[in-house]
């Protein structure tokens, strides 16, 4: 499959507001909404069994309080950030995985209507962006803060795609336990 085609398929199924997801970079410090490129971020390696490191897209969790240079105090150095699998490059990995064209088909409308929790579909936006991509939230990450001198936002969500993101945010992690827990009411 084709990105373009995925990428109708994403559109097709998604109730976002395209035209409302993404907003202004300027006068924004370095925090939560904004998104970054060649950012060195830890990638496990299987094989090897070990992190390594790699330049990708991310985008910033950390709120920008927390970070502000001028707010000096203590665990203000690391940023967690969510790196970015473009549809491309998602495309690519899904093919090794042996399914179907239809599967894949089912699962991209899934992705897009949110029924899969644990990824985010971020349509296409600014040039860096392409068709789109994927915020995987099970494979969040932290850089220092260094990573992010002299480099530029490439974009930044508007109010609208920051709510869209917080809710899936709430809706993956802070979703109720599947699993009976000790002292649980029954």
């Amino acid at each position: 499959m084709t990105e373009s085609e995925a990428h109708k398929i994403l559109s097709a199924s998604s109730s976002l507001n395209l035209g409302k997801f993404y907003g202004t970079t300027n006068d924004l410090g370095l925090g939560a909404g904004l998104f970054f490129s060649d950012i060195r971020c830890p990638v496990f390696d299987p094989d090897d069994r070990i992190f390594t490191t790699m330049e990708m897209s991310v985008y910033v969790l950390t709120h920008e309080c927390d970070v502000d240079p001028g707010n000096d105090r203590s665990f203000n150095d690391y940023l967690t950030i969510c790196p970015l699998i473009p549809l491309g490059t998602f495309l690519e990995e899904y093919a090794t995985w042996g399914h179907t064209d239809d599967e894949l088909r089912s699962f991209l409308s899934a992705i897009a209507n949110r029924s899969v929790n644990r990824l985010i579909y971020l349509p296409p936006g600014p040039s860096q962006m392409g068709y789109g991509a994927l915020m995987y939230l099970n494979n969040l990450a932290s850089t220092h803060i260094g990573e992010f001198e002299s480099v530029a936002p490439i974009a930044s969500v508007s109010a609208y795609g920051l709510d869209v993101i917080d809710k899936a945010f709430s809706n993956h992690f802070l979703r109720p336990k599947a699993d009976q827990l000790s002292f649980s009411q029954q």
